[in-house]
């Protein structure tokens, strides 16, 4: 199975924001088909974080999905848990400084040349326990995080969220969009 590697100068609160690491060219067939992604740092754009060296791997990522990202043609790799590491010259290590900043690796090599076991790694979700969201039955659910006080059990469907806000506008349901930062 591959791995993707990426070279990017976005850091993990702005994937938070923007829901994955994007704005990639890419096989959405590929990606998803993938296992792991590996993010190595590039401060060469003006915008990138300098929170990493110059071309060091600073975490991994089990892929959930790709979605179209905001750029025309381009795809955002969603993830559903991360680890942070610190490799030094990932990119040559990995990607053996190609120009094109996705290159694809299988799994067992990508790790064997990072000198690290994704079993040993200290993983974290994306999304913090304040706000998740998981699939349920095909649809998306939503449930805030209760304190031991509260007893009322507050998980919708994204429908019936939607049903819900539109009955009290007198709106049709149809017109609403839910969006959820964490």
């Amino acid at each position: 199975m591959e791995s993707v590697i990426v070279y990017t100068g976005r850091d993990l609160r702005r994937m938070r924001e923007e829901g994955g690491c994007g704005h990639w060219t890419a096989s959405p067939i590929r990606v998803e088909a993938a296992e792991y992604l590996v993010c190595v740092r590039n401060r060469r754009e003006q915008w990138a974080a300098m929170d990493y060296e110059h071309g060091e791997a600073f975490l991994v990522a089990r892929i959930a999905r790709t979605k179209p990202s905001a750029q025309a043609a381009r795809i955002t790799i969603e993830f559903s848990s991360y680890a942070l590491i610190k490799v030094p010259n990932a990119w040559q290590l990995l990607a053996h400084r190609q120009r094109f900043p996705v290159a694809y690796l299988e799994t067992e090599e990508l790790f064997r040349r990072l000198q690290i076991n994704p079993v040993e790694l200290e993983w974290q979700p994306l999304v913090d326990d304040a706000c998740k969201v998981h699939a349920l039955e095909g649809q998306a659910s939503w449930s805030p995080a209760l304190n031991a006080t509260q007893g009322n059990d507050l998980t919708w469907t994204i429908t019936e969220a939607k049903r819900s806000i539109a009955k009290r506008l007198g709106i049709a349901a149809g017109t609403i969009e839910i969006t959820i930062r964490c």
